[in-house]
């Protein structure tokens, strides 16, 4: 019989349970200590003593950090101060100071009275994780979701939303547990310094309070997509709002709470309408006219038509400058130019040019701007856009939105840049819009750049992560090769085309694309992408039994991580990396390390459960552990194949029967698996069938 996928989560606290909910310890605390206005908690000696003022009170803190069996006495540390210890969890004491007490409180207040406040008190903290704590994932729950939010408004720097959603692919209840643990896992490695909640139905919210200098990372939902989809999970939509320090109320009255949560929502739906793996940000659907590829007013595009429609060739310039807007830069290039040659846009002037080629509006160009950037600052110098008709396919009515584009690309020279539309400028747009989440606008620009320029790598490199972000494998595959056919050293193909290759199941190929990726990389490649790569190809080692070269990328990539909550990643690939080594008591220590990373995690758990059979430290819980694995992970081939061994090594002959037959199938592992079942025939006395099990391993 299956047990209850759902595990009963440890009724314990941790150091980091004190400061994730400080408020309310301390306020426990206040309400039943008579007087009490203030209470401070402390997880380090040093930071305590700093806050005491005699030498009685630092030594007696002292001996409370030394001493384990103190966390149950309550101190008197002076005659208006308390110190009251708690016990957390791996030993570690943690310690509330409660000054400025009434000093008659203090002298009356008797032992055992003390010890019982201490023990309500600590009962109280746990009921407080209780409540707040969702119960399938560990993570935190709405409850606590709420308070952050009704919190916010005190914080002194702004709030980010993220609202994720990870369906499952199989509905049954079983799956859609493991999937909600799984995923959990993922975010929580994934995530520093944000809270993850798990709000229900594979709906996952990750609060971030951003430094009040920095603003929200632009860049998160995209990380955060790439990475999901590397791990496995078949869909991904995230929505993201974000608010400024103290905001209130919005202007349907509703609380900063709702307001947020409302607008994460509303992004998050439109997410889920841009395809598989989609994100998109509330600020870029409330204001849409803020957006840089923003059209050019309606008004303006009629006079444009009346212009261009009898024309065979003309060219089309966008002058923009910082803090001026379109009659400002109609006023100052009127000095140099034809007013009528000139339309006026709300932060821009376009000007025809009509019977013109590149090359003459770039001089004529070159010379307005040297003219209107005269005696102003560099910083605040004129740019331009040039859009040109005939170009490729492009219409006439595309030439305004491609001075626009052209106008943006000018932006990476720097103020005063002159610039003329081509492919790079498609591709600088496909990136805005893929930076935006709107996958389908990037496609589409990436594309229309390959008819300007049909071997340009960077956009073949682009379409392809498009491509596979939306689920198209085949079409991500063949543009990989396009750019390794114009550069077969390209990193960002060969890594990209790596994934590609591990999703398909074809890992000699992944390995060879890993391997050859790792050999091109340079610094100026990234050094995020670069550290991915280190941790794809030390996976990929460990699936192929490469554990040497396996363990020494790990090794390397755990240290670079220096102690950063995205090391979970590689322990449980460590202790199968050792293990494969035959240096068990090292797989002993990661294994451990990655179950208190995440205590779920089966593959962990079942191999743990294997080294502790090897080692002969106890057949019972080794079987618990690697029964545990399975009922957490029951496609897991591999779970099942360790399940198996130790059963045999049990003398559960007929159980380990039943689970090697269910891993017949998986090439990685038929040696082993028909090597298993020789040996349990051969316990069971069915020499004939024992032989033809191992003459098929040889």
């Amino acid at each position: 019989m299956e047990r209850f996928p759902v595990p009963v989560i440890d009724s314990t606290l941790d150091v980091l349970d004190f400061s994730r909910f400080a408020g309310e310890y301390s306020r426990i605390l206040q309400q039943r200590i008579p007087t009490a206005t203030e209470v401070f908690l402390y997880t380090d000696l040093q930071q305590l003593q700093e806050h005491l003022s005699d030498d009685n009170a630092r030594g007696a803190a002292a001996e409370i950090f030394s001493r384990p069996q103190q966390a149950g006495k309550v101190v008197k540390i002076s005659r208006d101060s308390l110190l009251f210890p708690f016990a957390a969890a791996d030993g570690h004491i943690v310690v509330a100071r409660v000054p400025s007490l009434d000093p008659l409180v203090v002298k009356r207040a008797a032992k055992d009275w003390l010890a019982d406040v201490q023990q309500a008190s600590f009962r109280d903290f746990l009921a407080v994780k209780q409540a707040r704590t969702d119960m399938e994932t560990g993570l935190f729950n709405i409850t606590h979701l709420y308070a952050l939010l009704d919190a916010s408004a005190t914080l002194e720097g702004p709030v980010q939303l993220v609202l994720v959603d990870i369906p499952p692919r199989n509905r049954s209840p079983r799956d859609a547990f493991h999937h909600a643990r799984k995923a959990a896992c993922a975010l929580h490695s994934f995530v520093e310094r944000g809270l993850v909640h798990h709000l229900g139905q594979c709906v996952f919210a990750i609060f971030l309070q951003v430094p009040p200098d920095d603003k929200p990372a632009e860049c998160f939902g995209s990380k955060l997509v790439g990475l999901l989809k590397r791990e496995g999970f078949y869909r991904v939509h995230i929505g993201s709002s974000w608010a400024p320090a103290g905001a209130g109320s919005d202007v349907a009255g509703r609380s900063g709470r709702e307001h947020l949560l409302a607008e994460a929502w509303a992004a998050l739906r439109k997410a889920e309408q841009r395809g598989p793996f989609a994100f998109c940000d509330y600020s870029i659907l409330a204001r849409p006219e803020k957006h840089p590829l923003h059209p050019v007013d309606d008004a303006v595009l009629r006079k444009l038509r009346k212009k261009y429609q009898h024309s065979a060739a003309f060219c089309l310039v966008e002058i923009k400058r910082d803090g001026c807007n379109g009659g400002e830069l109609a006023g100052q290039a009127g000095k140099y130019i034809d007013a009528a040659l000139m339309l006026t846009a709300s932060e821009s002037v376009l000007i025809f040019l009509d019977g013109y080629d590149v090359g003459q509006a770039q001089a004529l160009t070159a010379d307005l701007l040297g003219a209107m950037n005269r005696g102003v600052e560099p910083g605040l110098h004129a740019s331009a856009g040039i859009g040109h008709y005939p170009y490729a396919d492009f219409q006439k009515a595309e030439i305004p939105a491609n001075s626009r584009k052209a106008l943006l690309h000018a932006g990476f020279f720097g103020p005063g840049a002159v610039v003329a539309f081509d492919a790079v400028s498609l591709n600088i747009s496909g990136d805005i819009h893929y930076g935006d989440g709107d996958l389908p606008k990037a496609l589409k620009e990436y594309r229309r750049g390959l008819v300007c320029e049909a071997d340009n790598v960077n956009l073949l490199n682009s379409l392809g992560v498009t491509y596979a972000m939306l689920d198209r494998h085949s079409a991500a595959r063949e543009s990989f090769k396009k750019v390794l056919a114009v550069e077969p050293n390209n990193f960002m193909a060969l890594y990209n085309l790596g994934l590609g290759e591990v999703r398909r199941g074809d890992y000699p190929a992944s390995l060879h694309c890993f391997e050859q990726a790792l050999a091109a990389y340079r610094e100026e490649d990234g050094a995020e992408v670069g550290r991915d790569l280190q941790l794809q190809l030390a996976k990929l080692y460990c699936r192929l039994a490469m554990f040497g070269k396996a363990h020494a990328l790990l090794s390397e990539w755990y240290e670079a991580c220096d102690g950063t909550q995205q090391s979970g990643a590689a322990l449980r690939y460590l202790g199968e990396a050792c293990h494969g080594l035959g240096r068990r008591a090292e797989a002993k220590i990661w294994l451990q390390k990655a179950l208190r990373f995440n205590e779920l995690d089966p593959e962990a758990m079942s191999l743990l459960g294997l080294v502790y059979m090897e080692d002969g430290e106890g057949a019972e819980i080794a079987l618990t552990l690697c029964e545990k694995g399975v009922e957490l992970n029951t496609a897991s081939t591999a779970a099942r194949l360790r399940l198996a061994k130790v059963q045999l090594q049990c003398e559960l002959l007929v159980e380990a029967r039943r689970n090697l037959t269910k891993c017949l199938g998986d090439r990685r592992i038929e040696g082993e698996v028909r090597a298993c079942m020789g040996e349990v025939w051969k316990k069971l006395g069915r020499k004939k069938q024992a032989d033809r099990w191992l003459a098929q391993v040889a």
